[in-house]
């Protein structure tokens, strides 16, 4: 049996502690092997080391962390310390969970050839390769565009346009498949197929596009890799995950046994010819006829990347402004016409991205912000703040949530508007980077009866588990999907098929 390109071993890592974020060890003699044309999926519940590991394999971490780490990392059959990051360009290349960390440059196809230029390539050279990746990642068409406006969905494609130009022999995949549309993910898992390119793919969740699509799997659990032999996708396999507990969504307790074809709720909110388009954007149109959400219902949203997901839940929060059309709020029996400044105190909105939430230095005053500004004198703000650290596992009231995991920080976003109790709440992309199980225990938490929940999601099982009702976006407009019994009709939908 040929060497093994990539092999960790005896891998252990601990982070320093930091005042009121004590660290304990991550991974205990871990152990990996990945050979040439090796496809491995490496499955792991948030907070199990994922993107440490990840940035380990491209030393990244400790170099600019800190920590205590023992054990070798080999690639190609050398020690992967002995140089830095930029001097393993050609040899390892990582896409980041969260693309802000990484994206660096004012246009998308100086983005792609930033890692170009360290290479010295003829310009010929460089401008050949930044074309060819901009359109098998779909970019073409934004070429020039900056990347800051961008949706999380085209960002991530953005850094696989990077990779596919650079070339590195081994392409390491931290969540990149988040937030990614279902043809956009089969066209990538495709194209690693097709070119038989050595990849680590690390995800916090099981999908099922994933069957057949890579060669190996393991499962990062306790500081260990467990590695399943076999085929993945069929029975066994999905048994195996359930008998270390990573396949585990659950169903809301108040949901009802069959999802609903209409809301039975009183009529919340109301979007009526509502029409957007952003001032230069070509080829963008937003156009909803009429939608009304009543409360006590979770909808979903699902829709290709770019189609106006997160352009419609800022329009809904008032965040972006229309051009034209009304958005309504029930009030006293009737329908009242919301400026953004209404909308902003009727309506809460966790950003794709934690990180545009969260700016304060410990948890305890994160939590208690919101509260401060809509509590009445005298209301007991510590020890709601003690109940949502409590509810959403967060690490503790003094903890900086700069330092905290990206799950983890999921959790601060969603136990802030827990505490805020907003009657219509919108989760874009709320499920990217933690598992189904802790998505559905968010959501869970956060409904009420005289709560309205919207997600938008590119998970389309989570869709039809969690959801009352779904929508598609395409073409501009919306489309109420008439069942959520399968996700191979939501698939057919949000690509378009009859």
């Amino acid at each position: 049996m040929p060497e093994p390109l990539l092999s960790v071993q005896n891998l252990s890592f601990q982070y320093p502690s930091y005042p009121n974020l004590p660290s304990e060890p991550l991974f205990e003699e871990l152990n990996l092997d990945i050979r040439h044309r090796e496809r491995c999926l490496i499955l792991g519940r948030p907070e199990s080391g994922k993107t440490t590991l990840a940035r380990l394999l491209t030393g990244l971490v400790p170099r600019y962390s800190g920590g205590a780490c023992s054990g070798k990392i080999l690639l190609d059959g050398r020690a992967a310390a002995e140089r830095q990051p930029c001097e393993r360009i050609e040899e390892i290349g990582l896409a980041f969970q969260n693309p802000e960390e990484q994206l660096v440059r004012s246009r998308c196809d100086s983005e792609v050839a930033f890692g170009l230029e360290a290479l010295n390539l003829p310009r010929s050279s460089m401008l050949e390769r930044v074309g060819k990746s901009l359109s098998q990642a779909g970019l073409s068409a934004y070429s020039r565009r900056s990347p800051g406006t961008l949706s999380g969905g085209e960002k991530k494609k953005l850094l696989l346009a990077c990779l596919m130009a650079l070339k590195p022999a081994v392409w390491v995949m931290d969540e990149t498949l988040e937030e990614l549309d279902i043809g956009t993910k089969k066209e990538v898992l495709e194209l690693l197929r097709a070119q038989e390119q050595t990849c680590l793919v690390f995800s916090s969740k099981w999908h099922r596009l994933f069957a057949d699509a890579f060669t190996s799997c393991c499962l990062l659990t306790g500081g260990r890799m467990l590695c399943y032999q076999g085929r993945t996708g069929g029975p066994a396999f999905r048994s195996w995950l359930r008998k270390h507990e990573f396949l585990t969504p659950r169903r809301r307790t108040s949901a009802p046994q069959g999802k609903r074809s209409r809301p039975d709720g009183d009529p919340l909110l109301r979007v009526r010819g509502l029409i957007f388009h952003y001032p230069g954007a070509d080829g963008f149109y937003l156009n909803v006829d009429e939608l009304c959400f009543s409360a006590g219902e979770t909808i979903a949203l699902i829709g290709a990347n770019g189609s106006g997901k997160s352009t419609l839940a800022k329009l809904l929060c008032g965040l972006l402004t229309a051009g034209s059309g009304e958005i309504s709020i029930r009030r006293n029996g009737g329908w009242k016409a919301a400026n953004p400044e209404l909308l902003n105190r009727f309506c809460g909105y966790m950003f794709q991205n934690p990180d545009y939430q969260i700016f304060l230095p410990e948890v305890r005053e994160e939590l208690a912000y919101g509260l401060k500004q809509t509590m009445e004198r005298g209301g007991d703000i510590e020890g709601r703040v003690e109940e949502a650290i409590r509810l959403f596992r967060l690490p503790g009231p003094q903890a900086p949530p700069s330092l905290m995991s990206y799950g983890a920080r999921k959790r601060l976003q969603a136990a802030v508007y827990y505490l805020l109790e907003r009657p219509f709440l919108i989760l874009d992309e709320g499920d990217s980077g933690i598992s189904a199980a802790d998505f559905a225990d968010i959501v869970e938490k956060l409904s009420a009866p005289r709560r309205t929940l919207l997600i938008i999601t590119h998970d389309l099982e989570l869709a039809a588990l969690l959801a009352d009702r779904i929508y598609t976006l395409r073409d501009g407009g919306i489309v109420p999907v008439e069942s959520a019994a399968g996700a191979a009709r939501l698939e057919a939908l949000v690509e378009g098929a009859d």
